[in-house]
């Protein structure tokens, strides 16, 4: 699903009227998310991180970007 919403944000940024912008966050596993399931942490990412990613996917100036919750933009 993530594959397709990456491919989906970056063309359609090439068509929204100029100052509209679209960004996506791929957080990968959220860490209370896996508490609840029972889940091994580890590869989880505490939901105060994640919700930065959003953050700055809304307050930032860029447009049609993937930000991944860990490393940033890619």
């Amino acid at each position: 699903m993530n594959a397709g919403i990456e491919g989906f944000v970056r063309p359609v940024a090439l068509e929204l009227p100029r100052g509209v912008r679209i960004n996506a966050v791929a957080p990968g596993w959220v860490r209370e998310t896996l508490v609840a399931m029972k889940m091994d942490t580890r590869p989880g990412m505490p939901a105060a991180e994640v919700a930065q990613a959003y953050v700055r996917s809304v307050e930032g100036r860029m447009t049609s970007q993937i930000l991944d919750a860990v490393a940033g933009v890619h």
